[in-house]
């Protein structure tokens, strides 16, 4: 909980740098973002920066962006909490949701879905080998834009994990690593 919390506290003092009311929120518009998240499932915590470009030439009430990103994670493997990992994802994740302008700020509600590949290490299991972390995540979210350059996220979903590549039954240190989990997302995006 003081984790959330703290996370809470450096994602707005950006928001301290501006007054709420420079700017009008119907003349907001930027072709890049970037951000910087915290994020956690049910066995795992871990945070990730991604890079935005807005698809759309003028973001007017449609959101369309595709964003990069790359997340460090750990936790425990599904089914054996005695087995800890480590993981470094890279991934593409698409988001496609709406745009209210209200006096002073800006509220966007969206879905994503993301793929990442990860390269992870356990006991028993060296990293940058075979097999790979396959993530697939989902879920919805809420941007709170109340500067022009900053918005306050929060989004909630779920990431299943698959393992791909070679599996070698002998040598695998963990069973049946396919799992679900719920997802919470806390965080910030600058707008560019």
């Amino acid at each position: 909980m003081m984790m959330l919390i703290l996370v809470a506290g450096i994602c707005s003092v950006g928001f301290a740098e501006e007054s709420p009311r420079e700017h009008s929120s119907a003349n907001v518009q930027y072709r890049f973002t970037s951000g910087g998240f915290w994020t956690c499932g049910s066995n795992f915590s871990g945070g990730f920066g991604e890079f935005g470009i807005d698809l759309l030439p003028k973001e007017k009430g449609l959101v369309l962006r595709n964003c990069i990103f790359a997340q460090g994670s750990g936790g425990h493997l599904a089914k054996n909490d005695q087995l800890e990992f480590g993981s470094l994802d890279i991934g593409n994740k698409l988001i496609l949701g709406g745009r209210v302008n209200c006096p002073g700020f800006i509220v966007r509600s969206y879905g994503f879905a993301a793929i990442s590949l990860g390269l992870f290490s356990c006991q028993g299991h060296p990293f940058a080998t075979s097999p790979f972390l396959l993530n697939l995540s989902y879920g919805g979210g809420f941007e709170f834009q109340f500067t022009s350059r900053n918005a306050f996220v929060l989004e909630f979903g779920g990431l299943s994990r698959f393992l791909a590549g070679q599996i070698n039954p002998a040598e695998c240190p963990f069973t049946d690593f396919s799992n679900s989990s719920p997802l919470l997302t806390i965080g910030f995006r600058s707008f560019i």
